[in-house]
C-alpha cells in the first residue's frame, strides 16, 4: 500500500493499485467498491484518469470530512461504471446515465454515528458541494432512513458551470 494522499488529484496516477491511500483514511478500492457489481459480476472500474481523479477530489472534499468528524464508515457507493447503473436503474443496455456517480463526482453515504438526517445537516453546514440530497429519507421511518447523496465539481468544471 503506497500513501498517495498528498498527491495533488489532478495528477493522480491512473496506475494507482487498489489498496493505495488516496487520502488519509480511504483506499482506492472503496472508490469503486459495489455489492450490487460483485453480484452481478460487472467490472465497476475507472473508464478514463478523469473519472478517476475526480473520484479522489470528492474523496478528499467530502468523505474524508466526513470520516473526520464521524469517524469510520464504509461508503455506499462512490463511482459507477455505466453497466452497473443500468443494472442498478433496471435500464436498456444502450441507455446512457448521465448520473455524477458514472463521472466519479458523488458518493452515497451512511455514517454509524449519527441519523442521515444530522449527516445531511452537517454536510450543508461544514461542506462545499454542488448536490446535497437526503435520498429516500422517510419521516414514517424514521430520522436513519434513506443515505446521503453529495456530489462536487472539481474546480475547473464549477466554474465553467457557473458560466453556462
Amino acid at each position: 500500500m503506497a500513501d498517495l494522499s498528498n498527491i495533488p488529484w489532478k495528477k493522480f496516477p491512473s496506475n494507482a493499485a487498489p489498496d493505495d491511500l488516496v487520502s488519509k483514511n480511504f483506499q482506492l478500492y472503496e472508490l469503486t467498491k459495489s455489492d450490487l457489481a460483485s453480484r452481478h459480476g460487472i467490472p465497476n472500474n475507472f473508464v478514463s484518469v478523469e473519472e478517476l481523479r475526480f473520484a479522489v477530489y470528492l474523496c478528499r472534499k467530502v468523505m474524508q470530512p466526513v470520516r473526520e468528524n464521524f469517524g469510520r464508515y464504509t461508503p455506499n457507493s462512490v463511482y459507477r461504471s455505466q453497466a452497473l447503473e443500468r443494472v442498478l436503474k433496471k435500464k436498456p443496455s444502450d441507455w446512457v446515465s448521465n448520473s455524477q456517480h458514472v463521472k466519479g463526482q458523488a458518493c452515497d453515504i451512511e455514517v454509524l454515528n449519527a441519523t442521515n438526517m444530522k449527516l445531511a445537516v452537517w454536510v450543508q453546514d461544514n461542506l462545499k458541494f454542488d448536490q446535497l440530497i437526503l435520498e429516500c429519507y422517510s419521516a414514517d421511518e424514521g430520522p436513519n432512513s434513506g443515505w446521503v447523496h453529495a456530489s462536487l465539481l472539481p474546480p475547473a468544471m464549477a466554474r465553467t458551470a457557473r458560466k453556462s
